[in-house]
């Protein structure tokens, strides 16, 4: 019977062992899903008095590949950002409601302060309310006025009363970066039911990891994957997210120190070469995954309306290019989360600049690259921030 593609699940989970299996830990809503056993043929073309060539066909060394899309989640997205390093967790501000609040209101009254520009969550479960701070004044209890965005002035109104003693939390930051000790990056366990049976694969270590960002459209993840060779393994439960993806038009762009309102996409692309090693242990799948250094390169097309990008790569101007994705709190009646994603090359070097006067208005695309740099202790960094209070 044809099998509905729709009804299939995928789950992951990061190795504590690298090629020991684990059942998922975190599901994973995806767009895109293929994944292909790599059995390399040894072929038999020995001359043996007879007019064929093929003698003999025998099963080689075995792996496999994964390759997956899915829109950019921000609980979800950690997992894949371990691909550059360890996560290194600044926690959250915790407090709690000194007295209650009602729907409607643009300020609450809390225990400890916040910071302004704090993206929070209040209360949990069905009463969870996210908002963004302003300045906060007193000396406690603490008022904390309620803003639509960060650093802005309009008031954001209660949408839900809470009571008095209920949690309130900003976010916690999750930073990614390098690390120069020979440890590797981690490697994940896949699991899939694709209508047919389920199936694990073990040792999986990501080679790439595409980061599309477009206005018109959602973020973008593309990780890819080699990895051990496929086995049965139990059926699972998926727990998907409930936050919405990042969107394309929550992008910001910062070059050189300057903000710009140009940019038109921007596609980063990190790689790490992957050897699936074969040795002499007796077996046919491999004997382990290695992952080599990270490189990163990136793609920005532009509004041409002046030469401050183009002048970047003229000159060689090898300084900072961030790309942040920030969330609002709420939108449309719809509770958001106000989380955010910075990815930064603090060193980038622009290797490329074409200008196009083929569309309506005049457009520019360039080639850049991260440098290795102290800053980023590598060639990038990203900076998570979302409610997730545990390192991934």
């Amino acid at each position: 019977m044809t099998v509905l593609s729709r009804l299939s699940k995928l789950g992951m989970a990061i190795e504590v062992t690298p090629g020991t299996y684990l059942a998922p830990t975190f599901a994973v809503p995806f767009t895109k899903a293929s994944y292909d056993t790599v059995q390399d043929p040894l072929r038999d073309e020995s001359i043996r008095a007879n007019d064929s060539v093929l003698q003999g066909l025998y099963a080689g060394p075995i792996s496999s590949t994964w390759d997956v899309e899915t829109h950019l989640y921000p609980d979800v997205a950690g997992y894949f950002l371990r691909m550059i390093g360890p996560d290194t967790v600044t926690a959250a501000t915790s407090t709690t409601l000194s007295s209650s609040s009602s729907i409607g209101g643009t300020s609450i009254s809390t225990v400890a302060s916040i910071p302004a520009g704090s993206s929070i969550k209040i209360d949990t479960a069905a009463n969870t309310e996210y908002a963004i701070t302003g300045t906060p004044s007193g000396v406690g209890p603490y008022t904390i006025p309620l803003v639509t965005v960060a650093g802005g002035s309009t008031p954001l109104p209660l949408a839900i009363a809470h009571s008095s003693g209920v949690a309130v939390t900003t976010t916690t930051t999750h930073t990614f970066k390098q690390v120069h000790t020979g440890v590797r990056p981690p490697a994940y366990s896949l699991t899939v039911f694709d209508g047919v049976d389920t199936r694990g694969w073990a040792g999986c270590v990501m080679s790439d990891l595409q980061i599309k960002v477009d206005p018109k459209g959602t973020v973008t993840f593309n990780p890819k994957w080699s990895g051990f060779p496929e086995a049965a393994v139990s059926t699972f439960t998926p727990s998907y997210t409930t936050l919405p993806p990042f969107l394309g038009w929550q992008w910001n762009m910062v070059n050189a120190g300057g903000a710009s309102t140009r940019g038109l996409t921007y596609d980063l692309s990190l790689k790490r070469a992957v050897d699936v090693i074969h040795s002499s242990d007796g077996s046919q799948g491999p004997r382990e995954i290695f992952a080599g250094g990270l490189e990163v390169d990136g793609t920005y097309k532009a509004i041409y309306e002046n030469t401050t990008d183009y002048l970047l790569y003229l000159n060689y101007v090898q300084q900072a290019a961030t790309a942040t994705i920030a969330q609002p709190a709420q939108m449309g009646g719809n509770q958001i989360g106000g989380c955010s994603l910075a990815l930064t090359m603090s060193q980038s070097g622009w290797s490329k600049g074409t200008r196009d006067l083929g569309g309506t208005y005049v457009q520019a695309s360039f080639s850049l690259s991260g440098i290795h740099n102290t800053t980023d202790a590598g060639v990038v960094q990203a900076v998570l921030k979302n409610f997730v209070t545990a390192a991934y």
